[in-house]
């Protein structure tokens, strides 16, 4: 198999996200797991990958963004009936660009929901087990292990609020 861009990329997105998820499910109460995910490295570094991705498609591909902005957002209106063609022209040219773009967005927002959970977790004193369990389901399944998250939730009140 041969390395392209696209699997490289693959790659380090999925590399950028994977020490956080490690964080939340082997030691969600370690103080330095509390330290890394206060913080807004979860998701500035799969972001800056992603910039990166894109600088580096700009640089080889040198599309014409001001003339897509333009087509995109003056001439056919963000949307019109013919924004969807468009885009799938767009990307239709870069299929494999596309599909690694859609991908950055869910890692991205999966770390983003993951976070979110761990640390309102860890104001409602949740089972570290639940935590963890969470966090797998939010990095396998995105809004489905929110959705689990919001119901455990419920059975746990923020510490220091009376039931």
């Amino acid at each position: 198999m041969a390395l392209t861009l696209s699997t490289i990329f693959f790659i380090l997105i999925n590399l950028s996200v994977a020490p956080f998820y490690l964080l939340i499910i082997v030691a969600p109460r370690a103080g330095l797991t509390r330290r890394v995910l206060g913080s807004l490295w979860p998701m500035a570094l799969p972001a800056l990958v992603h910039v990166a991705f894109i600088i580096l498609i700009v640089v080889l591909t040198r599309p014409n963004v001001l003339g897509l902005w333009r087509a995109l957002y003056i001439e056919n209106g963000l949307f019109s009936s013919t924004t969807v063609e468009l885009l799938s022209k767009m990307y239709g040219t870069f299929p494999e660009f596309a599909t690694l773009h859609g991908w950055v967005h869910i890692v991205v927002g999966d770390i983003f929901m993951a976070r979110w959970a761990y640390l309102d977790a860890l104001e409602r004193d949740t089972p570290a087990w639940l935590v963890a369990f969470v966090a797998v389901l939010i990095a396998f399944f995105g809004p489905i292990g929110v959705i689990v998250y919001l119901l455990i939730r419920l059975r746990y009140v923020r510490v220091g609020r009376a039931a």
